[in-house]
């Protein structure tokens, strides 16, 4: 009943244990592969990247620093079409004449 419960703990103590140690401001960021090993070194644990990956992550906020926003985030859809937007028709059409 409590055994289940008892194991996810302390496997997700361990994972986050180990994330906070590979995490630090003075060396490289680590990857998901380096926690997915380290872990099997330490206590024969199986664990996806995917999941690595989340740990990792939860170390660097645990630890005060924000995560890194997807690019997708930091880009507009479309900034071609904004940028053509701005450019006249007839220059665009000298350009393209000028090129060829």
């Amino acid at each position: 009943m409590f055994g289940k419960n008892r194991q996810q703990r302390m496997r997700h103590q361990r994972l986050l244990g180990l994330a906070s140690i590979l995490v630090s401001p003075f060396e490289r960021p680590a990857a998901p592969a380096d926690l997915v090993a380290l872990a099997f070194g330490r206590y024969e644990m199986q664990v996806t990247e995917e999941e690595a990956a989340r740990y990792l992550d939860a170390a660097l906020v645990s630890r005060g620093e924000r995560l890194p926003r997807p690019a997708a985030a930091n880009e507009s859809s479309e900034p071609d079409a904004e940028a053509q937007a701005d450019t006249p028709v007839e220059d665009t059409v000298a350009e393209a004449a000028l090129t060829s």
